[in-house]
């Protein structure tokens, strides 16, 4: 399972013949930010600890009975000594190429995946859930929901270091939330497959681990549909000219507005 995982999730972002909307946000960054990740020979993704560890965690929230199956969680060894290296290569040995996680890493998922499940909004989402992390393609768009449920409803699961609304608020305006919302709904109803809602899982990475749900609204959809299109319309010029700049011209300096 977690080798077929990997091997279709690698596909999925080799894939330069369509775009996804983290391709979408390198694109409005600048073409040369997309360019290197997605078309540069000599570019090397790097698995960060993460990334490994958000990977467990959607699986521990979302796929719970998968979470044993794809993960494999380190002993506590002293693997400066001898007998701690000899006990760490027979564990490796043992898990038969599971991804391997420390052991505070998989509480950190076991607590997220309580709060989750104890939330009374998302623990009835996640209860609906039909699919996840299925790929869906439109032309030359792709997108891979978290998960859909059976209420028509598209999840989304983050993990944040503050999920209270103005805060989440700010990192959904950082991050382009309304950008992936509208994205991903215009890909799922171009497969008839009905979107009635989206929303967001936010679980803090932190003890409480306090969980909140925020559906974005259609007004905010909308904006974030208008933002994509532009990016999708400067990717297929850069696709067709073989052409990716970065910062050209000269530009007014933008202050940040701190509290004026």
């Amino acid at each position: 399972m977690k080798q077929i995982s990997q091997f279709c999730n690698m596909e999925y972002h080799k894939d330069t013949t369509k775009i996804s909307k983290s391709g979408l946000d390198l694109i409005h960054k600048s073409p040369l930010h997309y360019w290197e990740r997605y078309l540069n020979p000599g570019h090397v993704e790097k698995k960060t600890p993460a990334l490994l560890l958000g990977s467990a965690v959607h699986c521990a929230v979302l796929e719970p009975s998968e979470f044993g199956k794809r993960y494999a969680i380190a002993p506590n060894l002293d693997r400066r000594t001898k007998d701690g290296k000899q006990r760490y290569e027979e564990f490796i040995a043992s898990v038969d190429g599971l991804e391997i996680i420390s052991p505070e890493d998989a509480i950190i998922c076991e607590r997220i995946a309580e709060a989750a499940r104890r939330h009374p909004q998302a623990g009835l989402l996640l209860s609906k859930i039909t699919q996840v992390e299925q790929v869906f393609t439109h032309d030359d768009k792709k997108c891979k929901p978290d998960a859909l449920t059976s209420l028509n409803i598209c999840l989304d699961l983050k993990t944040t270091e503050d999920a209270s609304p103005y805060a989440f608020g700010r990192s959904a305006m950082k991050y382009r939330y309304d950008v992936q919302a509208a994205f991903y709904i215009d890909i799922l109803e171009a497969n008839n497959i009905p979107c009635d809602g989206f929303v967001f899982i936010a679980v803090e990475k932190t003890a409480p681990f306090a969980v909140a749900c925020y559906v974005i609204e259609d007004t905010d959809i909308q904006a974030g549909r208008q933002k994509y299109q532009e990016d999708y319309i400067a990717w297929k010029q850069c696709t067709q000219l073989n052409e990716w700049p970065g910062y050209n011209g000269l530009a007014k300096l933008q202050l940040p507005n701190y509290g004026k």
